[in-house]
């Protein structure tokens, strides 16, 4: 895996709509690490992400940085996820979590959910 990508994180790359989030909550698969829940649900609009996160996962500054780091990790990986729409929910251990093991994760999330969806067709 090489995530590498230089610049900001694209409005192309923002799943904003809060219908395309239920979409993906009511209709997407489900992966859960240690660190990540992943929601994803292939899409025609190449990878895009939308990250929740609860008051209780911590202060403001804490879920910001979940975001930011989340966010670094999505776009390093972009160019190489397939056109999926993913929903991000960080849990405990997101805290302690380096950017190159978020990317990991969703490289695996991603990956681990078209496989299923694979085998099951």
């Amino acid at each position: 895996m090489s995530c590498g990508s230089e610049g900001r994180f694209p409005v192309t790359m923002r799943l904003k709509r809060h219908t395309d989030i239920l979409r993906v909550f009511r209709s997407g698969r489900v992966t859960t690490g240690d660190c990540l829940s992943l929601h994803v649900l292939s899409s025609e609009c190449g990878p895009r992400l939308a990250i929740v996160v609860s008051r209780r996962y911590g202060s403001a500054v804490e879920r910001n940085r979940a975001k930011r780091r989340i966010r670094e990790a999505f776009r390093r990986c972009a160019s190489e996820l397939p056109s999926v729409d993913i929903v991000v929910r960080p849990h405990e251990g997101c805290r302690e979590a380096t950017v190159e093991g978020i990317a990991r994760l969703l490289w695996d999330g991603v990956k681990r959910s078209s496989t299923n969806r694979e085998g099951l067709s």
